[in-house]
């Protein structure tokens, strides 16, 4: 491990906004947190909004501050880029952010039915592996213990396959969609939460490739549908 992997490391657990279970933890118990988020991590009732995913935590912190009504927090496995998005909050005295560093299959040991909005934004296809995709069936049923009823699922991705496999599992399972969009930075009228760029999306629009967009609502469990690459 290098150098500044291990500074980052020790600096994260110093870092008030950084929430850190290990997986042993957590398959013993859950978060001590679960269910009340808001309260004992912000001290309000706010909504809450998660990132799947979240790298440095770039949506979540652009979220944050379009949005200080509500409360966000960026989950990622890699505590080493976690460590820039709490550095920020920390610097800037961010009020409304936080993270976690988590396995997102544990995501269900960490929140319970408080969640508003889900954001996944850029995560690995897994085109060779269907079933460790973010929104396959087995994701989306752990998503939806942590939602509030009626909780949407916000997907950003530059791969048109995964696109297209996440938009078929919802009509399949008779979700409701709220918005299909093929290439974001093409509307007429871009909404200021769509127009957040992280650094994967910068990389991907220079080199030419759209972004996609898919928001559905997420309220009765997925089945396990094997005719689309499953």
């Amino acid at each position: 491990m290098g150098k500044k992997k291990l500074i980052r490391f020790a600096e994260n657990r110093n870092f008030a906004c950084l929430h850190q279970l290990s997986a042993l933890q957590l398959r013993e118990q859950p978060h001590p947190f679960s269910g009340s988020w808001s309260g004992k991590a912000f001290n309000n009732d706010q909504d809450l909004i998660l990132e799947l995913g979240c790298g440095r935590g770039e949506y979540a912190l652009g979220l944050g501050a379009l949005f200080p009504e509500k409360n966000f927090i960026g989950c990622d496995i890699k505590g080493s880029r976690l460590y820039f998005g709490a550095k920020e909050v920390l610097e800037k005295q961010i009020g409304n952010v936080a993270f976690v560093r988590t396995a997102i299959d544990l995501i269900d040991r960490i929140f319970y039915q408080e969640i508003s909005e889900i954001w996944i934004t850029f995560p690995d296809p897994f085109i060779e592996k269907p079933r460790r995709r973010l929104t396959s069936p087995f994701f989306l049923n752990r998503y939806l213990k942590v939602l509030k009823p009626g909780g949407l699922i916000s997907l950003k991705t530059d791969n048109e396959e995964f696109f297209n496999f996440t938009l078929w599992l919802a009509r399949e399972n008779n979700l409701k969609i709220v918005k299909v969009c093929r290439n974001v930075h093409a509307q007429s009228s871009l909404s200021a939460e769509e127009a957040i760029q992280t650094r994967y999306e910068q990389k991907f629009r220079a080199q030419g490739k759209p972004i996609y967009l898919l928001k559905f609502i997420l309220d009765h469990e997925i089945e396990a549908l094997q005719t689309k690459e499953s």
